[in-house]
């Protein structure tokens, strides 16, 4: 049975994975490989990212299918605390950047339900609830391989990119007791069962090329896509960005862009086995919204 939010409305990462470069650096009347090269310029981005989450995930050795809107998403934020944080910063000194993204979330939501798995071992039944809290940071580096600026009037740059996402999850599903409910691993309260996965860490190396394309004064695109995981934490992990950007205005001298765009965010992770084993294996798509102040 697929689980509206369930314990996997979790991720938001919002979400994701960002994690994430969705920030742009293209300013207008300005290509990527101008400037010093001994200076450096720093944008700082703050964003929202509205996933639609999809897979399946796994909690002591219980398993659930995946299938949650935006809209529950927004549903599950948990106003206890910070229920999220989202931001991305670049510094470029020519064709050099170095990028860090931020993504934390927290999210709790229940809903009736039923899963029941060989002969009845995996049952759960009754009013499910469930815990997610998840952090991404994301570091690395980008080079500019290839630029291309047409007689001033904008040009295309290409840039490699290489760095980590280092990801930590913490979930916890409860339900009502039930008669045929295997209790090994799991935690009985009252009259609620809890699987926990206590904290779960993983770093993943990735690879991958960013287009950063101006095509009018003030207004650029930019698509990135990277590839990673390659078994050092999952098995794969993979991105795919696309973004609008447009000037805004000034702020004290510092130009301030919004920009609109979709992001892609897919991951496949388990370790341990039987009812030690977590899996969060999840594909989150959906709108970014955000603004970028340059520096």
């Amino acid at each position: 049975m697929r689980i509206a939010k369930s314990a996997a409305t979790a991720l938001v990462m919002l979400l994701a994975l960002g994690s994430v470069a969705i920030a742009n650096d293209l300013k207008s009347n300005e290509a990527a490989s101008t400037g010093s090269p001994d200076t450096w310029s720093l944008s700082f981005t703050t964003y929202t990212w509205l996933p639609w989450i999809s897979g399946d995930l796994t909690v002591k050795g219980r398993s659930f299918d995946v299938d949650v809107s935006a809209g529950q998403v927004l549903d599950a934020l948990d106003w206890s605390g910070i229920p999220a944080w989202f931001s991305y910063a670049e510094a470029r000194n020519g064709r050099i950047g170095l990028f860090n993204d931020i993504a934390y979330s927290k999210l709790t939501a229940s809903r009736d339900f039923a899963k029941t798995g060989p002969g009845g071992a995996l049952s759960l039944s009754g009013n499910l609830g469930a815990d997610y809290e998840q952090t991404v940071i994301e570091q690395g580096g980008a080079y500019e391989v290839w630029s291309d600026d047409a007689a001033g009037h904008g040009g295309t740059a290409v840039d490699l990119l290489a760095g980590g996402r280092y990801w930590n999850q913490k979930a916890t599903v409860s339900a009502d007791l039930s008669a045929t409910l295997n209790l090994d691993r799991l935690t009985v309260e009252g009259n609620r069962v809890f699987a926990r996965s206590g904290s779960v860490d993983w770093f993943d190396p990735f690879i991958g090329a960013r287009l950063r394309q101006q095509i009018a004064p003030g207004h650029s695109l930019l698509l990135r896509g990277d590839v990673g995981g390659f078994d050092v934490g999952s098995d794969l992990t993979w991105q795919v960005i696309a973004s609008y950007n447009f000037e805004l205005c000034l702020m004290n001298g510092h130009a301030l862009d919004g920009y609109i765009g979709y992001r892609a965010l897919s991951v496949d992770y388990s370790q341990g086995s039987g009812t030690n084993r977590y899996v969060f294996d999840n594909i989150l798509q959906g709108p970014v919204i955000g603004a970028t102040l340059h520096f």
